[in-house]
């Protein structure tokens, strides 16, 4: 069995201080990576509860990842520790990244899977988890690095016990992530489908949550969109614009796929009309 590569710089309390631990990673479950990350956290932190947030993220999408990530957060319970390993860079020089919040710890590496969480997350510090020692194997630092640092958080270790400020170079951040207005024009771009079909855009509902009853896909194709607040309320069909329950506007057909009727993936850039000026549904 692999040594942890943080061996505790203190001995930590006996019980734990973290509600839960929440993990997010692209394993899958058809490999035995899922069972030996638990496994080691359910070792080093005993009566921690682990949540699987998915472990269903396309491999290496860490814009998926990062989504899942922005839009569960804010559902933990104050004090989680959540582990989000999506980590194509495994084994490299790429860093390991840990994120203060107003209430919750965040572990990742530094890929641009944290982008939206950077956004979304006000006041947060961020901090230089990276190994100090060479962890048992270079290609699996979810079970051998992230899993035991996440272990020792959620068993009071402090950030500063664990990680070091943040050098001078930025942390990693995907582009297109920011939608752009122009005259009477939204660029966005998909986050996420769902299984259910529903495109989920880039435009935060703080923000982008006054819809013009005008609104329509521009592009890659010119639909009309049926403003709704529920599914069964887009007209029969017509593809509706919703204020999703991830914090986002969506696009969705009722009893339907709007991924397939507007030929739609993850990342694909959207350009919506967004007329100025005209009577607005505020989903705000």
């Amino acid at each position: 069995m692999p040594i942890p590569p943080f061996p505790p710089l203190s001995t930590p309390p006996s019980t734990p201080t973290a509600p839960l631990i929440a993990l997010l990673t692209d394993f899958g479950q058809a490999d035995p990576y899922v069972a030996q990350m638990r496994a080691v956290l359910m070792a080093a932190a005993p009566g921690v509860p682990l949540l699987d947030v998915s472990h269903e993220v396309r491999p290496g999408d860490v814009w998926q990842a990062g989504f899942f990530l922005a839009a569960t957060l804010p559902w933990l319970p104050p004090g989680s520790v959540a582990c989000a390993v999506v980590d194509p860079g495994v084994g490299t020089d790429r860093r390991v990244l840990l994120v203060e919040t107003a209430s919750r710890l965040v572990l990742a590496p530094d890929n641009g899977l944290l982008t939206l969480t950077f956004g979304r997350s006000e006041g947060c510090r961020i901090l230089d988890a990276t190994p100090r020692l060479v962890p048992a194997s270079a290609t699996f630092h979810g079970r051998d690095v992230f899993a035991p640092l996440a272990a020792r958080l959620a068993m009071g270790e402090e950030p500063r016990d664990v990680a070091t400020v943040l050098g001078d170079a930025e942390p990693v951040l995907l582009g297109g992530l920011e939608p752009v207005r122009g005259e009477g024009t939204v660029a966005a771009r998909v986050l996420s489908v769902d299984r259910f079909g529903n495109c989920i855009l880039n435009l935060d509902i703080g923000r982008f949550g006054r819809v013009p009853r005008g609104v329509a896909l521009a592009a890659p194709v010119a639909v009309r969109l049926s403003p709704a607040r529920t599914y069964a309320g887009i007209r029969s069909g017509e593809v509706g614009l919703l204020a999703g329950s991830q914090g986002y506007l969506e696009l969705a057909v009722d009893s339907g796929s709007a991924a397939a009727r507007l030929g739609l993936g993850v990342r694909d850039a959207v350009t919506l009309a967004w007329p100025q000026g005209e009577t607005e549904i505020d989903f705000s």
